[in-house]
C-alpha cells in the first residue's frame, strides 16, 4: 500500500511539472508576437497556441483550429500555402516558408514550418510558426522604392538607370538585338521654371514623369537623369515600342496643355537625342554620352525635334577641325596656362587652398573654354598630355610658393578618368611630388563621379594607393553624377565638393536647403571635409557657414587668379597673421 502511494506521488509530481512546463511555453509564446500550430502525425494529434489576434490581426480570441485557420487566409494565397506544405511533405523536406495574405487583405503573415522525420523518413511531428510581416514589407518595400527610384517622378533613378541599361546591353549582347536610348529634353525649361517658381517648375516635371512613366514595359525603361532630362531605353525596338511610335506619343501629349495646381496652363515642347546599341557605343556610358551629344545637337537645330545619333553628327560636334588642329598645337608647345581660384574655411575666414584651373589662350588671344576643348581632348586621348602638364606646372609653382611664403595651402588639381586609369599614372605623381619635394599631405586630386561608371572597384584601388601614399582625395560636383549617397561609406575619399547646382537653389528651395544641410551633416559624421563650389552670394555663404561646411569656393571669396594674384594673396595672408 505504501508503494503505491508513493507511485501516485510521484506520478502527480510529474504531472505538475509537465504543467508547470505547459505554461512557460504559453508565456514566451504569448509575448513573441508568434502562433504555433504543431501536429502529431503519429498520434493525430494538433495543438494551436499563441498570439493569433495579433499575426492575423484580427480579434478572434486567440482561439483557433486548423480547419478555421484557413478561413483566415486569402482566398487567392489558400492554394499556395495548402501546396507548399504538401510539397513539403511529398519530398521530405525538412524545411519550408510560405508567405500570405490575411482573408481581408490587409496584412501580411509568414509560416515558417518544419517536419520531423524518423530514420525510415516517415513525418513524425511538424511545427508551423507564424509571424505578421505587413510592416516589415512596408518598411522594405520603400527601402527599396528610395534606392531606386527619383524621389519626384517615380522614374528610375540615375544610379538604377544605368543598372537596367547595362542589363539591356548584356542582354542585346547575347541575343544580338538593338537597343535605342533617348535623351529627352524639356525645351527652354530654365524659363519656364523662372516664370513659374521653382516648385511649380518641379511640379511640370513630375506630371510630365508621369506621362514618360506610363509609356514603360517589359521592352521599355525610364529614368530621371536632371532637372528636366529624362532617358528612354527601348530593347529590340520595332512597330509600337519603335523610337519614332513613343516620339509620337509624346508629341501628340505635348500638344495638351499641362495644368498645374495653380490652374496655370503651360504649354512646352521636347528636344529628343537617340543613340543606338551597338552602333553608336557598347558600353552605358557611351551610350548615354552619345545620345546626350545627339540631344545637344538637336537643341543647336531649332529645339521640338528628334535627331538620330550619326557619325558626321558626333564629328561635326566633338572632333571640330579646327579646335582639335589647334589643341594639337598647343599641347605641342604646351601653349596653356594655370589659373587658381582660392578656397577659404568657412568659419575663420582664412585661406584654406588654391584649385588649379587649366586656361587655353586661342590664336585670337580669347580665352576658349574648357568644356569646349576637354570634352576632344578626352576623346582624342590628347588628356593624357595635358593633365600632365597640368600636374608638373602646378607642382613646379606650388613648390615656389612653399619655398617662398610660410603661410600652409592644400593644393587642388583636377584628374581626369583617362589620366587615373593609367598604369603609369601613380608613378609619374610620385616622381613629380618627388623632384619638388613637396609635402603630399598638401596635395588633393579632384576626381568627378562618372569615373566610377566603369571599372568601379579599379578605381577604388587606384585611390586607396594615393591616400596611402599620403595624397588628399576629393569627389568633386557631387550631386551631377551617377553615385549616391549610398557609395560614400565606400569611398577611400577625405573631401566632398558639393556642387554648384545645390549651392545655386539651396537657399530658396526648401527641399534643395533639407538635402544641402543633411549632406554636410551626414559627411562630417563619416570624418569628411567638405567644400561648397559656386559660392557667389554672401546669403549663401552664411546659409553654408551656418550648416558647418567647412570650406567655401566661389566667386564671393575669389575668382580664378593668375600666379601673381595667387602670391598677392599670399603675401597679404601672412601679413595679417604678422599683425
Amino acid at each position: 500500500m505504501d508503494e503505491l502511494r508513493y507511485q501516485l506521488d510521484l506520478l502527480n509530481a510529474l504531472n505538475e511539472k509537465l504543467n508547470g512546463n505547459d505554461r512557460i511555453y504559453k508565456m514566451i509564446s504569448d509575448i513573441s508576437g508568434y502562433s504555433y500550430i504543431y501536429i502529431n502525425f503519429m498520434e493525430e494529434t494538433t495543438e494551436m497556441l499563441g498570439c493569433w489576434d495579433e499575426v492575423l490581426g484580427e480579434r478572434i480570441g486567440n482561439s483557433l483550429d486548423q480547419d478555421r485557420m484557413m478561413s483566415y487566409i486569402h482566398e487567392d494565397d489558400r492554394e499556395k500555402f495548402k501546396n507548399t506544405i504538401a510539397d513539403m511533405r511529398r519530398n521530405q523536406a525538412e524545411d519550408a516558408v510560405c508567405e500570405f495574405r490575411t482573408a481581408q487583405g490587409k496584412n501580411w503573415v509568414e509560416c515558417r514550418s518544419h517536419v520531423f522525420y524518423n530514420d525510415y523518413m516517415e513525418a513524425q511531428e511538424q511545427i508551423m510558426c507564424f509571424r505578421q510581416t505587413t510592416k516589415e514589407r512596408a518598411q522594405n518595400e520603400e527601402l527599396r522604392y528610395l534606392a531606386y527610384n527619383d524621389s519626384l517622378t517615380g522614374l528610375y533613378n540615375r544610379n538604377y538607370f544605368v543598372k537596367c541599361l547595362r542589363d539591356f546591353l548584356e542582354k542585346a549582347e547575347s541575343e544580338n538585338a538593338n537597343v535605342a536610348l533617348m535623351f529627352v529634353d524639356i525645351d527652354d525649361f530654365k524659363k519656364i521654371n523662372d516664370s513659374l517658381g521653382l516648385l511649380f517648375g518641379d511640379e511640370l516635371v513630375q506630371d510630365f514623369g508621369l506621362f514618360i512613366k506610363s509609356l514603360q514595359n517589359d521592352h521599355i525603361i525610364a529614368g530621371r537623369f536632371g532637372s528636366d532630362v529624362f532617358c528612354i531605353a527601348i530593347y529590340d525596338p520595332y512597330g509600337s515600342r519603335s523610337v519614332e511610335m513613343i516620339y509620337r506619343n509624346m508629341h501628340d501629349r505635348l500638344r495638351k496643355p499641362f495644368v498645374l495646381s495653380n490652374k496655370a496652363e503651360i504649354v512646352f515642347s521636347v528636344s529628343v537625342g537617340v543613340a543606338t546599341y551597338p552602333e553608336a557605343g557598347n558600353t552605358a556610358l557611351e551610350l548615354i554620352k552619345n545620345a546626350e551629344i545627339v540631344l545637344f545637337r538637336a537643341k543647336e537645330t531649332g529645339k521640338n525635334n528628334l535627331q538620330y545619333f550619326e557619325k558626321d553628327i558626333l564629328n561635326e560636334f566633338l572632333d571640330n577641325v579646327t579646335i582639335e588642329q589647334q589643341l594639337k598645337s598647343a599641347v605641342d608647345h604646351e601653349d596653356f596656362l594655370l589659373y587658381y581660384q582660392p578656397q577659404f574655411y568657412a568659419n575663420s575666414g582664412k585661406l584654406r587652398g588654391v584649385e588649379a584651373l587649366i586656361r587655353w589662350p586661342g590664336a585670337d588671344g580669347k580665352f576658349i573654354s574648357p568644356t569646349d576643348f576637354i570634352p576632344i581632348a578626352e576623346k582624342n586621348g590628347a588628356i593624357i598630355p595635358i593633365g600632365n602638364w597640368v600636374m608638373k606646372e602646378a607642382l613646379r609653382v606650388y613648390a615656389a610658393w612653399t619655398a617662398k611664403y610660410e603661410y600652409p595651402v592644400v593644393l587642388s588639381i583636377n584628374i581626369s578618368a583617362i589620366q587615373l586609369k593609367k598604369d603609369n599614372f601613380t608613378d609619374q605623381l610620385l616622381h613629380l611630388i618627388n623632384l619638388y619635394d613637396i609635402n603630399p599631405k598638401m596635395l588633393e586630386l579632384e576626381i568627378t563621379e562618372s569615373i566610377f561608371i566603369d571599372d568601379f572597384e579599379e578605381v577604388i584601388d587606384k585611390m586607396k594607393s594615393l591616400r596611402m601614399l599620403g595624397i588628399r582625395v576629393s569627389l568633386d560636383d557631387f550631386g551631377t553624377g551617377f553615385s549616391s549617397l549610398s557609395y560614400l561609406k565606400d569611398l577611400p575619399i577625405d573631401t566632398l565638393k558639393i556642387d554648384k547646382s545645390f549651392i545655386d537653389t539651396a537657399i530658396h528651395d526648401r527641399s534643395t536647403n533639407i538635402i544641402t544641410e543633411s549632406v554636410v551633416n551626414m559627411v562630417k559624421k563619416l570624418g569628411l571635409e567638405t567644400v561648397a563650389e559656386g559660392v557667389e552670394t554672401q546669403e549663401q555663404y552664411d546659409f553654408l557657414k551656418k550648416i558647418e561646411c567647412d570650406n567655401i569656393q566661389g566667386f564671393l571669396t575669389g575668382r580664378p587668379m593668375t600666379k601673381t594674384d595667387i602670391e598677392k594673396l599670399l603675401l597679404e595672408t601672412e601679413k595679417e597673421l604678422g599683425e
